[in-house]
């Protein structure tokens, strides 16, 4: 294991040597290695394809520029995600409509079926307690919604997500409390 995490090192080094000195090939590497992990972290924040792929475009563009820039403190795999995430909570913050939009589009598409209860009315009554919990979800700020959707969603820790958004735990924590209170106002009304 440990052979293995040092490879990973090795090869991380020599991307960011290539990516540092503007190399076209490096850049394609990196889209190769992960290309699919920034979309998935996109697709999971934005909920929605389209939007997805315009933030793994732009994640490039701003891997691109910041290449040179890269310290090697953290993983490079870490320092991709944080800009994922970071230019995934700027899509939100520039497109309040997004925010309403992806939370329609997810409460419309998602459909669990629970075969231990074919009464039609209890099926239409989760439908609806689930499109409120995801209309509730997409009124947060873009700060909270993001935290609470990796952690309780989609099942980060307070750390991972520390990590991606690049604030302290303790700053996730306190998000993710907030969140969760402004998310019961938003069910109880």
């Amino acid at each position: 294991m440990a052979t293995f995490a040092a490879d990973m090192r090795s090869i991380e080094n020599v991307l960011v040597q290539g990516l540092s000195s503007r190399d076209n090939n490096a850049f394609q590497e990196l889209f190769r290695l992960f290309g699919q992990r920034i979309f998935r972290t996109a697709i999971k924040i934005l909920k929605e394809e389209e939007s997805a792929k315009d933030a793994l475009q732009e994640t490039m563009i701003n891997i691109h520029r910041a290449a040179g820039s890269f310290r090697g403190e953290a993983r490079l795999a870490t320092w991709i995600n944080k800009i994922t995430v970071n230019v995934c909570l700027e899509m939100i913050r520039k497109n309040k409509k997004h925010t309403s939009r992806t939370s329609e589009d997810v409460s419309d598409h998602v459909t669990l079926e629970d075969s231990s209860t074919p009464n039609p009315f209890i099926s239409t009554q989760r439908q609806e307690v689930r499109r409120r919990v995801w209309a509730a979800l997409g009124r947060l700020s873009p700060k909270h919604q993001v935290v609470v959707r990796m952690h309780d969603l989609e099942g980060f820790t307070i750390r991972e997500i520390a990590e991606q958004v690049g604030v302290p735990e303790g700053t996730i924590k306190s998000r993710l409390f907030y969140g969760r209170e402004e998310l019961k106002k938003q069910l109880a009304c």
